[in-house]
């Protein structure tokens, strides 16, 4: 097994522990007698499961916990580094006085019931003469309020017992509640080895007993001990867990408690101020980064206002601060600043833009680009010449790399819109915090890093036109929200502003992802799907287009074997093997393949073997073991389907057209075409339509 170190009581050497016991809580127990009640709690820790180790520190002469003694102290059990740390009475006073809770929890051994009992039963067998029959009252002093019944006391031992709680360590102040003891009527007094050496000095009977039975509560310690260390290392986790995440953070970002002291920062934090030297928690963060204006800062401490984007020049780098306050149960517990560079802001946006931009305002693919003979393709061809005579929104739906953007300039160039412009989207491109500014648009200050001017929306520059908004299932709810109002009013707002702007473009949205099964997930609107599912057109896998692979391939190598100065040609059993091949990555992996055989051939014929070699090489599959050269003639495409005869084509028509009509609903559509669902069902069945149209 993995070996750790830990460290071992009494002042022996480190030993060597396993794996398995590194993962037991690690427990110091601090003792002020130096024989302890080591066996009672090694008992109890063994049947704990617990690593206890036991240290002896004599509090004699130690009244503040800056003595050297504590001190050195203090530095041994920081650098063991335990779980907890068990003690008692004045120990965990001089520990707290310290602030060594603040790093390791400190548990005080509670004094139950059955130690005062043996206490009372030690003086009763030693001392008979001050328990008489007639009853008796005595002090019992402690740290803590003393666990007891006052009545079962009374009638065991005829004894009325007064809890006198030390609430300081020092001998004038226990002199004195020994006074006050006294005072009471107490005849003796039962206490630890400090209270003891007091009531002698003022001839007080003070029994003290270190042979006490205190198992009960050393286990009930370890118990809580136990406890404490599994939601300790929880929340250690989690914590670990959540500033992992926020180093990854593109801001610097910094908690501070309701001083203004910092509680926690990330590394980006740490990067802008790393001329400055210590450690940042506990500081002030207007001392740590003086350029900040600590009277603004307090307003968000005191009064919850907000601060957004105030520049500043930090360290010689400009950056944008926004400053909220941090609220528990409408209470404010401190602030969250976040600190961004100026540059990496720009940056982020200008490269967003200019991904976007690229594809500029027109659509420059038309149907006759969308390259195959298939019936798959063809009937797809056929539907989305039909889609695009009407003004519906469209749901392209198909695996990546099917042509998704090449269907959706196909159709704007065949709809009365080709004179507009044609706006393309890739949602899951774009942050969610820039996708909606970038999509309405904003006016002037309405976020850190606005144009004074504001900017216009690419909806709103599409006016007349088609949006194409590409793997819309990335969208967040809000924003399929905002666009819902799109959809339905035709209408959109910017960002920052409360009127509305008229504006007429149609929707053309793709999906990789199944929407309808995000949208019973609850990770898509329900009302968007509907919405968007007036026309849907599924775009087959190249895997289902049979010799169409061919067919591009052929133009591919073409294409690409032209720009390298080459003629290619592929045997018959290299195209059979392309045909068995299922082309995950769809048209776009097929072109890219072709590509990468154009540049690196220095052959004019590509036979099965180089084919084989590349797809090992570049996809790292088995193509045994993935079934290629197994395909049945069906999952090739082979013998493709029979052209329809004149009947079934009209038939045809008319079941897609009364279902289009009905935005897929399969009932509705049987109604309008008067006859029966099961009936609707068989046909679309027979001209294999219902994957078009899915429940």
């Amino acid at each position: 097994m993995d070996k750790g170190t830990l460290p071992e009581g009494r002042g022996t050497a480190a030993r060597t522990y396993s794996s398995e016991e590194t993962r037991k809580p690690r427990i110091w127990y601090i003792s002020a007698r130096e024989t302890g009640n080591s066996p009672l709690f090694q008992q109890a820790a063994s049947q704990m499961g617990v690593l206890l180790t036991e240290r002896y520190f004599s509090v004699e002469g130690v009244t503040q916990s800056s003595h050297p003694r504590v001190q050195a102290l203090l530095r041994e059990i920081e650098k063991a580094n335990p779980d907890v740390v068990i003690c008692r009475g004045r120990m965990e006073r001089i520990l707290r006085e310290a602030r060594l809770d603040h790093k390791i929890p400190v548990i005080p051994i509670q004094f139950l019931g059955s130690s005062t009992f043996s206490l009372i039963a030690h003086v009763l067998k030693t001392h008979p003469e001050e328990l008489p029959a007639s009853g008796a009252k005595a002090a019992v002093f402690s740290h803590r309020p003393l666990l007891y019944n006052r009545e079962t006391v009374r009638f065991l031992f005829h004894l009325e017992l007064v809890n006198m709680i030390l609430e300081d360590t020092r001998p004038e102040y226990i002199r004195q509640k020994l006074r006050e003891a006294q005072a009471e009527g107490a005849s003796f007094v039962l206490g630890g080895m400090t209270v003891k050496m007091e009531a002698d000095k003022l001839g007080i009977h003070c029994y003290h007993n270190p042979e006490a039975d205190e198992y009960e509560s050393f286990y009930r310690t370890l118990e809580l001990a136990v406890v404490v260390v599994s939601n300790t290392r929880r929340q250690r986790e989690s914590r670990q867990m959540l500033e992992g995440v926020m180093d990854y953070a593109f801001e610097g970002m910094v908690l501070l408690d309701p001083e203004g002291q910092i509680s926690y920062y990330n590394s980006r934090i740490k990067q802008l101020v790393e001329a400055e030297g210590g450690e940042l928690l506990g500081r002030p963060l207007w001392e740590v980064i003086p350029e900040l204006d600590r009277k603004q800062l307090q307003l968000v401490l005191e009064r919850g206002e907000n601060i957004y984007g105030n520049i500043l020049r930090i360290r010689e780098r400009v950056v944008l601060v926004n400053a909220v306050p941090y609220k528990r149960n409408g209470e404010i517990q401190g602030a969250i600043v976040h600190i961004n560079q100026k540059e990496q802001v720009e940056n982020l946006e200008t490269q967003i833009k200019t991904e976007i931009y690229t594809k500029g305002r027109v659509a420059r693919y038309h149907f006759p680009d969308i390259k195959g003979e298939s019936p798959a393709i063809e009937e797809c061809r056929y539907q989305a010449k039909q889609f695009a005579k009407h003004h519906a929104n469209i749901l392209l739906l198909g695996e990546s790399g099917t042509g998704k953007e090449l269907f959706a300039q196909s159709i704007h160039n065949y709809s009365m819109r080709k004179d507009q412009p044609f706006v393309a989207v890739n949602c899951g491109a774009l942050p969610m915090s820039l996708l909606e500014s970038e999509l309405f648009g904003y006016v002037g200050g309405a976020f850190t890093g606005a144009s004074r001017q504001g900017k216009k929306g690419l909806i709103e520059q599409a006016d007349k036109g088609t949006v194409f908004l590409d793997e819309i299932s990335e969208m967040d709810l809000q924003g399929q929200v905002r666009l819902l109002r799109v959809l339905e009013e035709r209408v959109i707002t910017k960002v920052g502003d409360d009127r509305v702007i008229p504006v007429d473009v149609r929707i053309i949205a793709a999906s990789n992802r199944n929407l309808y099964q995000m949208v019973k997930e609850g990770r898509f609107r329900a009302d968007l799907y509907y919405r968007l599912h007036v026309l849907t057109l599924r775009i087959p896998p190249l895997r289902e287009r049979g010799r169409d692979v061919l067919l591009l391939a052929r133009e591919f190598l073409d294409r690409y074997g032209k720009a390298a100065s080459k003629e290619l040609q592929l045997t018959p059993e290299a195209e059979e093997l392309l045909l068995a091949y299922r082309w995950p990555g769809n048209v776009r992996q097929l072109r890219n393949f072709c590509e990468r055989l154009a540049v690196i051939s220095n052959q004019k014929i590509l036979g099965e073997e180089m084919i084989r070699r590349q797809l090992q090489e570049i996809y790292a599959e088995d193509l045994e073991a993935a079934g290629v050269g197994s395909l049945t003639e069906e999952e090739r495409g082979q013998p493709e389907r029979q052209p329809l005869s004149p009947k079934e084509e009209k038939e045809y028509r008319r079941l897609t057209e009364a279902l289009n009509a009905c935005g897929g609903n399969r009932t509705q559509a049987a109604a309008m075409l008067g006859m029966a669902r099961s009936s609707l069902w068989r046909k679309m069945k027979k001209y294999h339509i219902e994957e078009f149209f899915p429940e």
